[in-house]
């Protein structure tokens, strides 16, 4: 260590404890005295040099210097002892003695434990010469102990050892250091203090609703601009194990404001930020936390609920009387939910906005329920009622009755459905662009022949399982319709004649699904394929198919996608 001021000194403790000292190896009691001295009522008492690289001006010749941290030989002769002895007696009572108090010592200090043992070898020196770098050794919590070699003359009996920093290559040990009063901590840096909040606001935008109720939690100042209320439009709650009432009292309570936000009529505060709900992937939301959304959040434009069988009628009443904004309305799977008015026959105060409106497994809907429904939704442009059993042709006739610009509509699974329904909703004409009448087993030919005169800009039309529609349907809509873009005619009596005539008047069709067709061979798929290049996904499943027709689709639609049932395709 240099002696210039920009290296301090260390200080050179004997080895001593706070009470009794043990060694493996007897020495006189008169250097047992010295070296041991400190009892516990005392300081420890230590050698300090400074100014100096070494111990002693004296010994920085001394061999002892260039052998440090080795083991005593214990073959040495007793007049070897001797000296060693008399020149341990030197080395201490030459020492200037200064007492140390250890509390009041830190890690920016120089520390060295020295055990002057006389000896042909020179002395043990226990130095760290990391210490100074690692902080840890001035940790209370943090315990290093030191463990003596078989040959080593000490051994640990529970010694309070300091150390210090040491020249490159010396041996490093130590045990429990005293804690610092004065301990020297660098300031954490949160690389976030030089973000500001409008960024954190840009980042947080692309989290989800769970997500941002997680960031929140971090600090103070997340948690304020986690619920800066731009970054709540949507709302989405997912999961089984999400309670969708719970959820939005919660988020209500953080959103809404009292003074600043406006007073509903209730005097509670609304939030005129959130537009969107999405309740789905098994999440649960019941009337009550409905009702509250709707009277907190009039400016809804978007409510998605899948699957929430609790809900009624007056609590879906209640969202579209406070919501007059309301134009995308999905309550597929709502079992409960039968009208968009609790009274019957009743009329809702304001006309609503809904153009998309999806009543999908809604079973309580019947014919009267719907023809309320239409009646407050004249601007309806998507209307879908799979599954809705107990819809007739009576209510598919309000269809066209009061929403003239319906574009798409599908009544799937409406075994009810006949003939007379697909009549009236050729009164749409033109508007519409996507029907599909799947499994319905009493549509005909005569049905669709009316439908494709009529509909003539139709883009999707899906007859699948209608077992009465045959080749005299199929030409009729391949003459009328030719912007046809998909067609699913799966289960229907057509054959290679009709895929035919429809390959030469559809060719931009891109999808086509002739599942279950008994009719149909690799005859009518190679016309398919050759008239109409640009196919994208073809469906043969459970068709008679061979590698001819396989190939002739790979040879002229490439990028075609084949849905098939056939093990020698792969």
């Amino acid at each position: 260590m240099s002696s210039s001021g920009s290296t301090a000194s260390p200080v050179v403790c004997p080895l001593a404890k706070l009470g009794r000292g043990v060694s493996r190896y007897p020495r006189p009691a008169s250097c047992t005295s010295l070296i041991f001295n400190s009892s516990v009522d005392s300081p420890l008492r230590t050698n300090i040099f400074k100014g100096s690289s070494s111990v002693n001006d004296e010994d920085e010749d001394d061999p002892r210097h260039s052998r440090l941290y080795r083991n005593l030989d214990e073959d040495d002769d007793d007049d070897d002892e001797e000296e060693e002895e008399d020149e341990c007696h030197r080395s201490v009572r030459s020492s200037r003695v200064r007492r140390v108090d250890l509390d009041a010592l830190d890690a920016a200090d120089a520390y060295e434990y020295r055990y002057p043992h006389s000896g042909a070898d020179g002395g043990h020196f226990f130095t760290n010469e990391k210490l100074q770098q690692d902080t840890r050794f001035f940790d209370p919590s943090y315990k290093c102990r030191y463990s003596p070699g078989r040959n080593s003359p000490y051994l640990d009996q529970g010694y309070h050892t300091l150390v210090s920093a040491s020249p490159s290559g010396w041996p490093t040990t130590t045990t429990a250091l005293p804690s610092s009063k004065h301990k020297k901590t660098q300031p954490k840096c949160n690389y976030f203090d030089g973000v500001t909040d409008d960024i954190l606001v840009r980042v947080f935008s692309s989290l989800s609703t769970n997500e941002l109720c997680t960031v929140s939690r971090v600090c103070r100042r997340w948690y304020n601009v986690a619920w800066h209320p731009s970054l709540w439009r949507t709302i989405t709650l997912s999961g089984e194990r999400m309670c969708g009432d719970v959820a939005v009292r919660s988020i209500l309570r953080r959103l809404c404001v009292g003074g600043g936000g406006g007073q509903n009529q209730n005097g509670g505060g609304y939030c005129s930020s959130i537009r969107q709900l999405f309740v789905c992937e098994g999440a649960k939301i019941t009337d009550k936390g409905l009702t509250l959304l709707s009277r907190r959040c009039p400016q809804l434009t978007h409510v998605q609920l899948h699957n929430c069988p609790s809900l009624t009628d007056s609590s879906v009443c209640e969202l579209v009387s406070r919501c007059p904004s309301i134009q995308h309305l999905d309550v597929t799977g709502c079992s409960l939910i039968s009208s968009l008015n609790v009274i019957p026959g009743a009329i809702l105060p304001h006309k609503l906005l809904v153009q998309y409106l999806d009543l999908t497994d809604c079973i309580s809907v019947q014919d009267s329920s719907l023809r309320i429904i239409l009646r407050n939704c004249p601007q309806l442009t998507y209307l879908y009622l799979r599954r809705c059993v107990k819809i007739t042709d009576a209510g598919v006739k309000c269809i066209a009755s009061f929403c003239s610009s319906m574009r798409e509509l599908s009544v799937s699974d409406c075994h009810l459905v006949t003939d007379f329904a697909l009549y009236e909703l050729a009164k749409l004409g033109s508007n519409l662009r996507y029907l599909s009448v799947a499994k319905c087993g009493q549509v005909s030919d005569v049905g669709l022949k009316v439908i494709a005169k009529r509909c003539y800009k139709l883009r999707y039309l899906n007859v699948r399982g209608c077992e009465a529609v045959s080749d005299d349907a199929l030409v009729a809509v391949a003459h009328s319709c030719p912007r046809l873009r998909a067609l699913d005619i799966g289960k229907c009596d057509v054959s290679d004649a009709g895929l035919k005539v429809l390959a030469e008047n559809c060719p931009n069709l891109k999808k086509l699904s002739v599942r279950n067709c008994d009719l149909v061979t690799d005859r009518g798929i190679q016309f398919v394929c050759y008239y109409c290049r640009g196919l994208q996904q073809l469906n043969i499943q459970d068709c008679q198919i061979t590698l001819e027709g396989y190939k002739a689709v790979k040879r002229f639609c490439k990028r075609c996608i084949i849905e098939h049932t056939n093990p020698g395709f792969f």
